[in-house]
């Protein structure tokens, strides 16, 4: 067995948001070099920046937020992995099938080698709301959903994504919600992929939030 990372660790400068980039507010605040006894650093960044869960929170008042999930809620042992070809602002559609245990659906299109790429975060592929709604009708284990561009949301048709995105996470809908998991790294081999675990930071009162996203392969 080998783990591998499925996120992004969070760089200093230039990171992909849905738009254009980012670059963490990162200060010392002690120093070894300085005379201190320790490192210190404190930083700032908004929460849906790098890889992310969007909880229902982010899109209505009345949904759960990221940090309220019962920790076995992050542990996904039937992952399934769809591998598509998009082209840049192409929207996903249905039909679309999984198999029926799958608890955790990866979207494997291979975007992230444009990750540093304008058009990453300004024509990234998107996913119509009616594959929000068939799935949360169709698949009662599945709990998430993750993909490997900026969001589900195409930023050429941001009024499409705001209807994507409460299709997946609309507390008052069919079942139960799906979470998302936007920005993932899904650049290696997945065939051999077993489960996948989510570590979300836990923060009081954030709607969603930063990740990292740990999977055991065979092999």
């Amino acid at each position: 067995m080998r783990y591998e990372y499925l996120s992004y660790a969070l760089a200093e400068k230039d990171n992909p948001v849905y738009g254009g980039t980012k670059s963490l507010d990162i200060k010392m605040r002690k120093s070894i070099a300085a005379g201190d006894t320790a490192n210190v650093s404190s930083f700032t960044m908004e929460n849906h920046w790098g890889t992310h869960v969007d909880a229902p929170n982010h899109f209505f008042d009345n949904g759960m937020k990221v940090y309220e999930y019962p920790p076995e809620f992050w542990f996904f042992k039937n992952p399934q992995v769809l591998s598509v070809s998009l082209e840049p602002s192409e929207v996903i559609k249905l039909p679309l099938e999984i198999m029926p245990q799958t608890d955790l659906l990866l979207i494997q299109s291979n975007w992230g080698k444009r990750r540093h790429e304008e058009a990453y975060v300004k024509s990234n592929p998107g996913i119509d709301p009616e594959v929000g709604l068939y799935l949360r009708s169709t698949y009662p284990h599945l709990r998430a959903v993750g993909l490997d561009w900026i969001s589900v949301s195409p930023y050429a048709d941001r009024q499409l994504g705001r209807h994507t995105h409460r299709a997946f996470l609309d507390p008052g809908g069919r079942n139960a919600t799906i979470l998302l998991i936007e920005d993932m790294n899904l650049s290696m081999e997945l065939e051999s992929l077993r489960e996948v675990v989510v570590l979300p930071l836990r923060i009081e009162g954030l709607d969603s939030a930063p990740c990292t996203v740990v999977g055991l392969f065979d092999g």
